[in-house]
């Protein structure tokens, strides 16, 4: 993010040719679009993402508390909250796009992949959690919608960093970013996946150990699946 009397002396300049009367104002919209964008991509999704695969059960403290139904004790509200940042921050970057003209032609990868992201995450993956989770009650499996809310998560969350740092980059058209932005996002972002793929990789070992069922989500999969051989 872009601070200090320097900086808005740059932007001062930088928009004296589109003919803005207040860039201070300007500078502030693109400080909180940046900060908020990046707390939602960087943080929160991560975050979010890392929860399914918490291994609650294995914590004597927590393993009998609400927290063991992790899809809604924990990750779906992060979700809400991530994504209704994610509204507040995509309609003040349309706008910050609309005063600075990047919704002409050509239109930056910046504005096309986070427009993009934002949709993928506002439709497609509300829409596959909820049928996913309507399916596992009533076979206690998961259906392809599952598949399709995991995959393609992932890859919105990838898109969303990526172009974190193309919006650095293409602010630094009219002003100056300071390299310790990038170094800061990334390397958070980097010690949460670090988190995430070892915790999927724990989550698939205990997966394909019969003897390492547990309590929870996959626990009452097993149930299920008992249940109905039992019925036939």
């Amino acid at each position: 993010m872009i601070f200090g009397a320097a900086t808005h002396d740059q932007l001062s300049t930088g928009l004296e040719k589109r003919n803005y009367d207040n860039p201070k104002v300007l500078n502030r919209k693109r400080n909180a679009h940046a900060c908020i964008m990046s707390i939602v991509f960087i943080i929160l999704y991560p975050l979010s993402a890392i929860s399914i695969h918490l291994p609650v059960e294995k914590i004597p403290f927590l393993k009998n508390t609400y927290l063991k139904k992790r899809v809604m004790a924990v990750h779906v509200p992060i979700q809400v909250l991530a994504t209704v940042m994610l509204i507040g921050a995509t309609a003040l970057g349309i706008k910050i796009a609309q005063d600075l003209g990047l919704l002409m032609k050509p239109v930056p990868a910046h504005v096309i992949i986070g427009l993009l992201v934002f949709s993928i995450i506002l439709l497609v993956q509300p829409a596959m959690g909820i049928l996913q989770h309507r399916y596992f009650k009533k076979t206690g499996g998961k259906g392809w919608f599952a598949y399709v809310h995991r995959w393609v998560g992932r890859g919105a969350i990838l898109l969303g960093v990526i172009n974190n740092g193309l919006g650095f980059q293409l602010a630094e058209n009219d002003i100056h970013v300071p390299i310790g932005s990038y170094i800061r996002n990334f390397v958070i972002f980097g010690l949460l996946a670090i988190v995430w793929v070892g915790l999927v990789a724990y989550d698939e070992f205990r997966a394909r150990n019969p003897r390492n069922a547990v309590d929870g989500e996959k626990g009452e999969v097993l149930k299920a699946q008992e249940n109905r051989r039992t019925n036939n």
